[in-house]
Protein backbone atom coordinates (compact mmCIF):
# COMPACT_ATOMS: atom_id res chain seq x y z
CA UNK A 1 0.00 0.00 0.00
CA UNK A 2 2.79 2.24 1.11
CA UNK A 3 4.28 1.95 -2.60
CA UNK A 4 1.30 2.67 -4.27
CA UNK A 5 0.89 6.00 -2.19
CA UNK A 6 4.60 6.61 -3.33
CA UNK A 7 4.09 6.18 -6.72
CA UNK A 8 0.97 8.00 -6.70
CA UNK A 9 2.50 10.82 -5.48
CA UNK A 10 5.18 11.15 -7.50
CA UNK A 11 2.99 10.87 -10.44
CA UNK A 12 1.03 13.57 -9.81
CA UNK A 13 4.35 15.86 -8.51
CA UNK A 14 5.91 15.50 -12.33
CA UNK A 15 2.52 15.84 -13.97
CA UNK A 16 2.74 19.73 -14.51
CA UNK A 17 5.98 19.06 -16.09
CA UNK A 18 4.99 16.45 -18.49
CA UNK A 19 2.02 19.08 -19.09
CA UNK A 20 4.59 22.11 -19.83
CA UNK A 21 6.67 19.76 -22.33
CA UNK A 22 3.80 18.63 -23.84
CA UNK A 23 2.74 22.62 -24.85
CA UNK A 24 6.45 23.27 -25.52
CA UNK A 25 6.33 23.08 -29.94
CA UNK A 26 10.22 23.13 -29.35
CA UNK A 27 11.05 21.18 -25.84
CA UNK A 28 13.38 23.42 -24.42
CA UNK A 29 12.36 24.67 -21.18
CA UNK A 30 14.94 27.85 -21.20
CA UNK A 31 13.89 31.60 -21.71
CA UNK A 32 14.09 33.22 -24.44
CA UNK A 33 17.90 35.59 -25.27
CA UNK A 34 17.23 39.21 -25.58
CA UNK A 35 17.69 40.12 -29.12
CA UNK A 36 21.04 42.16 -29.93
CA UNK A 37 21.15 45.05 -30.88
CA UNK A 38 21.84 45.76 -34.11
CA UNK A 39 25.44 47.07 -35.19
CA UNK A 40 26.14 49.76 -37.77
CA UNK A 41 29.53 50.05 -39.65
CA UNK A 42 30.71 52.13 -41.39
CA UNK A 43 34.56 53.14 -43.05
CA UNK A 44 36.20 55.63 -41.62
CA UNK A 45 39.83 57.44 -42.49
CA UNK A 46 42.96 56.90 -40.07
CA UNK A 47 45.59 60.15 -40.79
CA UNK A 48 48.45 59.17 -42.70
CA UNK A 49 46.62 56.69 -44.55
CA UNK A 50 44.40 56.14 -47.40
CA UNK A 51 42.95 53.24 -46.40
CA UNK A 52 39.71 53.07 -44.17
CA UNK A 53 39.27 51.55 -41.23
CA UNK A 54 35.48 49.59 -40.53
CA UNK A 55 34.11 50.61 -37.08
CA UNK A 56 31.01 49.07 -36.16
CA UNK A 57 28.55 50.34 -33.04
CA UNK A 58 24.95 49.98 -32.39
CA UNK A 59 22.80 53.34 -32.97
CA UNK A 60 23.19 54.54 -29.51
CA UNK A 61 26.57 54.56 -29.68
CA UNK A 62 27.00 56.48 -32.75
CA UNK A 63 24.63 58.94 -31.18
CA UNK A 64 26.93 58.77 -28.28
CA UNK A 65 29.51 59.87 -30.10
CA UNK A 66 28.13 62.29 -32.36
CA UNK A 67 26.80 64.00 -29.19
CA UNK A 68 30.10 64.15 -27.35
CA UNK A 69 31.85 65.32 -30.59
CA UNK A 70 29.33 68.87 -30.46
CA UNK A 71 29.77 69.45 -27.11
CA UNK A 72 33.80 69.41 -27.67
CA UNK A 73 32.94 71.39 -30.48
CA UNK A 74 30.93 73.82 -28.20
CA UNK A 75 33.59 73.95 -26.01
CA UNK A 76 36.46 74.76 -28.15
CA UNK A 77 34.11 77.25 -29.91
CA UNK A 78 33.82 79.01 -26.24
CA UNK A 79 36.97 79.00 -25.42
CA UNK A 80 38.22 80.91 -28.91
CA UNK A 81 35.08 83.27 -28.20
CA UNK A 82 36.62 84.15 -25.05
CA UNK A 83 40.09 84.62 -26.07
CA UNK A 84 39.86 86.69 -29.13
CA UNK A 85 36.83 88.66 -27.86
CA UNK A 86 34.49 87.54 -30.61
CA UNK A 87 31.93 86.75 -28.26
CA UNK A 88 30.35 87.09 -24.73
CA UNK A 89 30.48 83.69 -22.69
CA UNK A 90 27.27 82.60 -21.39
Amino acid sequence: MFTLTLALALAAATAPAESRAANDPTGSTQTARPAKPKKICKTTKMTGSSIGRRVCKTADEWNDMAADGMQSLDVVDQSFKATAGNGAVD
